[in-house]
């Protein structure tokens, strides 16, 4: 196979390699242009954020009402699991319950969204002969600014546009070396050379006339023509 066939053969592939490149990095940026919400969600999606479960109680004697007090994540809250802490539970979301002695008793409660994410609490419940008492569980302080989704999309913006650009470089470089494969630049050589090492020859009986022409008309002897 001659030389300009393979070059041919390399030079399509290099440059469809390099135009495919150019097309996959231009269609991502039109795509971010047009809904730049809809692909950073692509690219980062949003965090699923787990349930917080809470309740309060309020009892009378041995009788004691369980209220939920639960707050969701990113879903709804679907089901919960409640444990008194002498042996019952409960899966209402309110439930009622009637203790058959007096005391503290550890309760707790499980709440499961749609998304499958679970969180638990758990508290001591007084119970009192005859009388009433009443509490809350109590959520734990959380420091949070709501910046994490923000510094990640600016991250994977970043790294996004420093591979485009390197993209965009290769794709580049690769389509050009594609059309000068197909097309190879003529091969030119260029010499300079310069007046003083030129040399050239007056054949004898051209140097004899010239000699003469420049004696009738200076009436001296030229010495013009000499090499």
């Amino acid at each position: 196979m001659k030389e300009e066939t393979y070059g041919m053969i390399w030079g399509t592939v290099v440059l469809v390699l390099g135009l495919g490149i150019l097309l996959f990095v231009f269609s991502n940026i039109y795509a971010v242009a047009q809904n730049p919400s809809e692909k950073l969600d692509e690219w980062v999606p949003e965090e699923i954020k787990d349930p917080t479960a809470s309740f309060s109680w309020s009892s009378q004697d041995a009788s004691v009402v369980f209220t939920d007090a639960s707050v969701k994540g990113s879903g709804e809250i679907t089901s919960w699991h409640w444990e008194f802490g002498d042996g019952s539970s409960s899966t209402e979301k309110n439930p009622d319950h009637g203790y058959s002695g007096y005391g503290n008793y550890t309760v707790s409660l499980q709440v499961e969204d749609e998304n499958g994410k679970t969180n638990s609490v758990q508290t001591k419940v007084s119970i009192e002969e005859g009388g009433s008492n009443e509490g809350q569980t109590q959520a734990g302080f959380s420091f949070d600014l709501g910046l994490e989704t923000p510094l990640k999309r600016f991250g994977v913006i970043t790294l996004f546009l420093g591979i485009f650009a390197v993209l965009v470089m290769i794709g580049g470089r690769f389509t050009v070396a594609g059309c000068h494969l197909l097309r190879p630049m003529p091969k030119t050589l260029k010499v300079r050379v310069k007046p003083k090492d030129m040399e050239f020859e007056i054949p004898g009986k051209q140097k004899e006339e010239i000699k003469q022409k420049n004696t009738d008309k200076t009436g001296k002897k030229s010495w013009f023509g000499k090499r």
